[in-house]
């Protein structure tokens, strides 16, 4: 991994609350799909394995591991 955990959790932290993918990514059913959805975004450009590793942190952050 290139980027350090930090940089990864804040561009998914930025990624997961843009308004304009709320619906999509209410609808996503794996985090596979969120991946998916993402990718959509101009800035983002996480491997899928940053993207794992961010949402673990992120996880781990809030206690939902």
């Amino acid at each position: 991994m290139q980027r350090s955990l930090e940089e990864i959790t804040h561009m998914l932290f930025h990624a997961l609350t843009e308004e304009t993918l709320g619906a999509r990514l209410d609808g996503a059913r794996s985090q596979t799909e969120v991946y998916e959805v993402l990718k959509t975004l101009d800035y983002f450009d996480l491997s899928l394995e940053e993207f794992a590793a961010g949402i673990r942190a992120m996880q781990e952050e809030t206690g939902d591991a």
